[in-house]
């Protein structure tokens, strides 16, 4: 166990080394291999051993080698929230196929929240990405249909994933076209959108459902901690951070607040 929480913090690493580059470049339609790694002020080419994950920032003191400008700390703090992530997920689901799907599903949550966060935005990429890891989640599901019952608690079938895609996909255009006939605003984004039917595929109608309501409370908790600290709320804002936050939510918990719920009956 010590060995693969290791392997996991390792490659969590690096992977989460992989989703910065993702997260400057996507937005701004540049190529995610070339140029190689660089300064973003004087564009100095980042040797490879200044490009240690979590390490090289820690020994250069979070500055340029060259041109002593600073690097933004949230580099090295999203390697390490994948790291733990993975090293999460396996604790919670055991290492099986599901539990490397959810490990990749959850390291683009991060990187979606991120983007969505700095430009609102999310990217198509990034929703294809999701609903490929979805479609492997529902084929794999229909030959092992007894495999989610171990994993989640409960059986996922493939039909329950169909039903939270197209169902998550419908709940988010009537709310889309509700306000904006309604209220003359668009409430939600087209990214938003996808990002549902795509997510719904891996997490079934039930933790679907689970998805919007906890992306609710935190969206609304957000807007009341803006409304304290004297901020607009009704400036626009990025709903795909709370889309995510609610999916990682309903995943490692759902099935426990269903069984409890379930319980008082």
């Amino acid at each position: 166990m010590a060995l693969i929480i290791s392997l996991l913090a390792l490659f969590g690493l690096i992977f989460g080394s992989f989703l910065t580059v993702l997260i400057y470049r996507l937005p701004l339609g540049q190529s995610i291999a070339y140029p190689p790694s660089h300064c973003e002020r004087c564009n100095k080419r980042i040797k490879w051993y200044d490009n240690i994950p979590l390490v090289s920032y820690i020994i250069i003191g979070g500055k340029c080698r060259y041109c002593k400008s600073k690097i933004s700390p949230i580099y090295p703090l999203i390697e390490l929230l994948n790291a733990l992530i993975w090293i999460a997920t396996y604790l919670i689901f055991g290492l099986s196929v599901y539990s490397v799907l959810y490990m990749l599903t959850f390291s683009i949550l991060i990187t979606i929240s991120a983007i969505d966060f700095k430009h609102q935005i999310i990217p198509d990429s990034l929703n294809i990405a999701v609903g490929i890891l979805g479609v492997i989640a529902t084929v794999y599901s229909i030959f092992n249909p007894f495999v989610d019952s171990i994993i989640l608690g409960y059986n996922v079938l493939w039909w329950e994933r169909l039903i939270g895609s197209i169902g998550g996909g419908l709940l988010f255009l009537m709310l889309y076209y509700s306000f904006k006939v309604l209220r003359k605003i668009e409430a939600l984004g087209g990214g938003d959108i996808k990002f549902i039917i795509t997510i719904g595929l891996l997490l079934g109608c039930k933790l679907t459902l689970l998805t919007i309501g906890f992306s609710a409370i935190f969206a609304s908790i957000y807007l009341i901690i803006k409304a304290i600290v004297n901020k607009d709320v009704t400036a626009p804002f990025a709903f795909g951070p709370f889309l995510c936050l609610g999916a990682f939510s309903a995943l490692c918990f759902g099935n426990y607040l269903i069984d409890l719920y379930l319980s008082l009956f």
